[in-house]
């Protein structure tokens, strides 16, 4: 007997160390499945947001009776937004169906070895009870032939006893397991029926939007001279936007080469090395540099409606657009921010264009126009996240930010500079 019970302990020992092994590699793969899913899910969770804000900016000019170049841009932004959804809600699905694989083969590999370990328990209490039956226990610890034989004899019993108990918390705790794993493949079934569900309505949504497009096209079709005009007009107004822009940069260049003229010209006198910046100057233009790529957006809201530099319009080709910055497309009334620390360097008023406010951050400046009111005055220091005031609306009901950022009088991509979305 004592030999056979030790090898039912090494075996029962084994066998529950190489189960922990296996269940764990399969748990871990269905944590790492269920942290790409979140992931996806948070995505989603983004875009839906991005696209209900679109809706509203939507909205906002759709009680307009006049059909706009702004409500084409806007529905068509929220037909890219809708595609995107529709593409990361087919990734959870997918993601879905290979959780639902992992966590059935789980569930199998669970329910199976708790048949395996009820059978071996079975046997073992079977043993237990017909050595107990047949007074084999007392017989082993009484055949011993000293008093410490049978106290060493009475302990192994003992750990004999102990270790049925073990596998029968194991039983339960496995049993645990096995219902643990059945709930959450019945819940990941679930989501993945509703993800489907979502996925249809979502398409349903696109086609619609889709038909709301062909509509609009065709009105503004209609009327190409006359949009042509106004664009016309807007890019004039832009030109002399830009042109302000450009001479209240070069003013603060200029400025800033006579500070650093005198005060060479006064460190010569004293003996002292000549600079060209001040160090705090220096310190800004750095640390600006060092941002790009992670500096916030002016606004909470909104989407780029129109890209930097020169470019076709998508859908009529007739029609050229320039842009020296970004146009943000926003809800009325939204704060605009500062980007970064600086000083205001400029406030600039364009008759069309509303008013728009140059920050400079050393070698750097950022200009925010199309601006309905101003919260700051020139001369001001602000931080980062600062409101600079409000983005105007026209008479379309539209809001859109006029975004730039210089280096030095080289217009720079502002999408470059700004932190992903």
């Amino acid at each position: 007997m004592y030999p056979m019970a030790i090898h039912l302990w090494k075996l029962g020992k084994r066998s529950f160390l190489g189960l922990l092994l296996l269940i764990g590699l399969l748990l871990g793969n269905v944590l790492n499945a269920q942290t790409s899913r979140k992931a996806l899910e948070a995505k989603r969770k983004r875009v839906e947001r991005e696209i209900a804000q679109s809706q509203r900016i939507l909205k906002s000019t759709q009680n307009k009776k006049q059909a706009t170049l702004h409500q084409l841009s806007t529905l068509n932004q929220i037909i890219t937004q809708r595609q995107a959804l529709i593409e990361n809600l087919e990734k959870e699905v997918v993601a879905t169906e290979e959780e639902i694989v992992r966590q059935y083969e789980t569930l199998s590999i669970l329910q199976e070895d708790l048949l395996k370990e009820k059978s071996k328990l079975n046997e073992t209490v079977k043993n237990a009870y017909k050595t107990r039956k047949s007074g084999r226990e007392m017989a082993f610890i009484f055949s011993s032939n000293s008093v410490k034989q049978a106290v060493r004899r009475w302990k192994y019993l003992r750990k004999v006893s102990d270790y049925r108990r073990f596998q029968i918390a194991q039983l339960n705790d496995q049993q645990v397991k096995v219902q643990n794993a059945l709930t959450a493949l019945n819940k990941i079934r679930k989501e993945k029926s509703q993800l489907l569900m979502a996925q249809e309505q979502e398409r349903k949504k696109l086609e619609s939007d889709k038909k709301s497009k062909t509509v609009l096209v065709s009105e503004l079709s209609k009327k190409e001279d006359s949009l042509n005009s106004r664009i016309a007009q807007k890019q004039k107004q832009m030109a002399q936007l830009n042109a302000a822009i450009k001479k209240a940069i070069a003013r603060e260049i200029e400025a800033e080469r006579k500070r650093r003229e005198r005060e060479a010209a006064r460190r010569k006198k004293t003996g002292s090395t000549a600079t060209t910046k001040t160090p705090e100057s220096s310190a800004l233009s750095t640390s600006f540099k060092n941002n790009r790529g992670r500096l916030p957006w002016p606004v909470s809201q909104g989407f780029v409606s129109q890209t930097f530099g020169v470019h076709k319009h998508p859908e009529f080709k007739n029609i050229t657009l320039q842009n020296n910055g970004i146009d943000i497309t926003t809800t009325p009334g939204q704060s605009v921010k500062a980007i970064f620390k600086g000083t205001v360097s400029a406030i600039l008023s364009i008759p069309g264009e509303g008013d728009a406010v140059l920050i400079n951050h050393g070698d750097y400046f950022s200009v925010y126009s199309r601006m309905g009111t101003i919260n700051v005055s020139k001369g001001q220091k602000v931080d980062v996240g600062d409101v600079l005031g409000k983005v105007m609306s026209d008479d379309d009901g539209k809001a859109v930010l006029q975004f730039q950022v210089w280096e030095g009088q080289t217009k720079q991509n502002p999408q470059t500079w700004l932190k992903g979305r």
